[in-house]
């Protein structure tokens, strides 16, 4: 009986744990096309999801600030700490699902630390293949088993699911991607 319970308790706890997850929905970010490094990131919070500067802003003053956690630009990923920003966060890569991560990685690494295979060296590296995402026939599909952890310099921690990638309008035309992502907090070391 007392199994039972304990079951019984789990199975309430599991869909409250689940809600604490946030989804971030269709993010615009631009890039002049497949492949381009080109146009400016758009900055998110992930602690609320909001989107400190849109890719289109006229004034970037915010991007200097530690207010922003992650960039989006196409495909590419900046966390803000290193050589991409001011706000001291960390982050790695994990080769897990995203319900299987439950702590921090020992080793976290910021944007300019290591190397990629193509581009910049970033904690999520560019290309099909090197970081969240593959080119597919039906566009860029994310990488189901890859999880992006990060750490804030404030020691608050989450991890994070990129759910879609969806395209805004024909290459070329100029319309923004539309990126979907899934945030949770995570427990620091």
């Amino acid at each position: 009986m007392i199994r039972l319970l304990a079951l019984a308790a789990l199975l309430v706890a599991l869909p409250a744990a689940a809600q604490d997850a946030l989804r971030i929905e269709a993010v615009p970010t631009v890039a002049s096309g497949m492949g381009a490094a080109e146009g400016p990131f758009t900055l998110l919070s992930l602690r609320d999801g909001s989107i400190v500067v849109p890719h289109d802003a006229a004034a970037r003053a915010d991007s200097a600030s530690a207010g922003w956690d992650l960039g989006l630009r196409g495909t590419e990923v900046i966390l803000n700490g290193g050589a991409s920003g001011p706000g001291g966060v960390e982050g790695a890569l994990v080769e897990e699902p995203f319900e299987a991560v439950l702590s921090v990685p020992a080793t976290l690494a910021a944007d300019g630390e290591g190397e990629c295979p193509r581009g910049a060296a970033r904690v999520v590296c560019h290309g099909s293949g090197n970081g969240w995402y593959l080119y597919t026939g039906n566009g860029v599909e994310p990488l189901p088993e890859r999880t992006l952890v990060i750490r804030r310099a404030d020691g608050t921690a989450a991890k994070v699911r990129f759910v879609s990638y969806e395209m805004g309008g024909p290459m070329g035309s100029g319309l923004p991607r539309l990126v979907t992502l899934e945030v949770m907090p995570l427990e620091a070391q």
